[in-house]
């Protein structure tokens, strides 16, 4: 089984409920899918505009934690828009600058956006006999986590939802206590 959109915005309610109670928490995506998510302080969401590009968020997050040391930062991205990002060099900017955040991906093996692009166009055409998927695929998936772990992070696969709890707190700790930076590979459906 694997991550649904209601364990997406569980897991931004329990990072909201630790930014509630460490009062220190900044959160950057590049998914739409949390503009709902209700803020209550000013400053804790930074999100890329529709006409922006993909892999902002990472840079953006370590960018934030350089400005507000104090701050818990969360960058949530999607697989493809962590891809763009430059994960190797991010972790590796994060560990040697002594940046420690928390990275999420949503991994659902798909660049969703070139996907929603190509088939708003040509979904008649050759893009739309196999669903979008040309171009769009990024299935089998690279091993994230490994990446992550490779340059210090506390790095783990999330499959099943009854893990993401742990999981989110193991990642917490890291950050927090451990003063290092954490990358939580969940994998999503498209």
């Amino acid at each position: 089984m694997t991550l649904s959109i209601a364990c997406r915005f569980s897991l931004m309610t329990a990072l909201r409920a630790r930014e509630r109670a460490s009062g220190r928490s900044a959160g950057f995506s590049t998914r739409s899918a949390w503009a709902p998510c209700a803020r209550e302080k000013p400053s804790t969401f930074f999100a890329l505009g529709p006409a922006g590009g993909l892999g902002w968020g990472f840079g953006a997050a370590l960018g934030a934690k350089l400005a507000a040391p104090d701050k818990f930062v969360v960058a949530t991205l999607g697989d493809g828009s962590y891809m763009f990002a430059n994960p190797m060099v991010g972790h590796w900017v994060s560990a040697v600058q002594n940046l420690p955040i928390l990275t999420i991906v949503f991994n659902n093996s798909r660049y969703g956006a070139v996907r929603r692009a190509t088939l708003s166009m040509f979904k008649d055409g050759v893009a739309g006999e196999n669903y979008g998927r040309t171009l769009a695929d990024l299935d089998p998936s690279p091993p994230f986590e490994e990446m992550a772990r490779a340059q210090g992070a506390h790095a783990e696969r999330v499959e099943k939802p009854a893990d993401l709890p742990e999981a989110l707190s193991r990642a917490h700790n890291a950050v927090i206590n451990e003063k290092r930076q954490a990358m939580l590979n969940v994998i999503t459906p498209y």
